[in-house]
């Protein structure tokens, strides 16, 4: 399958750098773009309506992650280092180290007093080291991260003064280099009204790091099937688990909040002798969803327009198909809807 066939064009226009809020707007008036497939129909409709499109005893399943601060800047006896995390390793994680000409394998960098150490352990992806990271047993490892770190991408910057702007609603779990961006229309308010409505909502977590950013989201192959993700860490607990093996079991609908929670979920279905399951449990996922690939378990999905020749767009046209999600692209573009994290 060739990867130019999921090319187009998005204007820049199209495409905000900064969530509603700082743009003046409310989250859950976002524009929303309705595909259903099985009529082959596009309809156009707002966020804050969502509750039209589900039925009693649907469940939401959103992902509770948290972004946590991706730029240390540490120390030892050569002098002064930045170290830029891109995501969880089974072994550790991938980060770039500034000056890259200093950086060697057993290189040890200080954070704070010295409470936070980080060793290189390798070069892998490109210039990206593998990192493992010990602490002081007494302090929480993300709370020293929050603490001695900041955001390095440009698209951050207004994040000191409203950090509230660039989380879900029902981020807990602190984890992700970036936003799970699907659940930034969310408001405390509208799950409220969906859960009155007969809607259950509960969470997983999934760790983004390298597949939400944009050298890795897009795919540079000509092959679509050569393509690769990067694995990401995930937990689904039990009570999840059985909140929607429950659900499916009443004729409820699976609905995933973004594409991490695609992955989580059907990463996670188990064929069993009375159907497909969910299992509850946690460890690292490296799945990747493009078409041919059959859902197990996800019936409908929440995600945000994605830019072309992007692994996300491929998941949603697994879902769709692809001549009808790249119609819809087409007639979204038409329409001036907006793009990517803050669309």
């Amino acid at each position: 399958m060739k990867t130019a066939d999921f090319d187009f064009r998005v204007p820049e226009r199209l495409i905000p750098l900064m969530p509603p809020e700082l743009r003046g707007e409310r989250r859950e008036h976002a524009r929303m773009v309705v595909l259903r497939r099985a009529e082959k129909r596009i309809e156009h409709d707002r966020f804050d309506h969502l509750g039209a499109h589900l039925r009693p005893g649907d469940v939401l399943v959103v992902n509770d992650t948290l972004i946590v601060h991706d730029q240390l800047r540490g120390w030892n006896r050569r002098g002064a280092f930045k170290l830029i995390l891109f995501g969880h390793h089974a072994d550790g994680w991938y980060a770039a180290v500034r000056p890259a000409s200093r950086a060697r394998p057993g290189l040890v960098i200080k954070f704070g007093y010295g409470e936070l150490k980080a060793e290189l352990l390798k070069q892998t992806i490109g210039d990206l080291w593998l990192v493992r990271f010990e602490h002081d047993p007494i302090f929480d490892f993300y709370e020293l991260i929050m603490e001695h770190g900041e955001r390095n991408l440009p698209l951050y910057k207004p994040m000191q003064e409203r950090m509230d702007a660039y989380d879900n609603v029902y981020a807990r779990e602190p984890g992700s280099l970036e936003i799970p961006s699907a659940g930034l229309h969310f408001t405390d308010e509208l799950l409220r009204r969906l859960r009155r409505e007969g809607i259950k909502v509960v969470a997983l977590t999934l760790h983004i790091g390298l597949t939400e950013l944009q050298r890795y989201r897009h795919i540079a192959e000509e092959e679509v099937e050569d393509h690769r993700v990067g694995a990401e860490w995930y937990r689904v607990k039990e009570s999840a688990a059985r909140a929607i093996n429950g659900a499916r079991r009443r004729g409820g609908r699976v609905v995933a909040v973004g594409t991490s929670v695609v992955r989580a979920l059907e990463t996670v279905a188990a064929e069993t002798k009375t159907g497909t399951r969910v299992r509850a449990c946690e460890g690292w996922t490296d799945l990747y969803i493009y078409p041919g690939h059959r859902y197990k378990v996800v019936d409908a999905m929440l995600t945000n327009l994605h830019e072309p020749r992007s692994s996300h767009l491929l998941l949603v046209a697994a879902f769709a198909g692809r001549e009808f999600t790249l119609e819809a692209y087409r007639e979204v573009v038409r329409a001036q809807y907006r793009f990517d994290l803050f669309g």
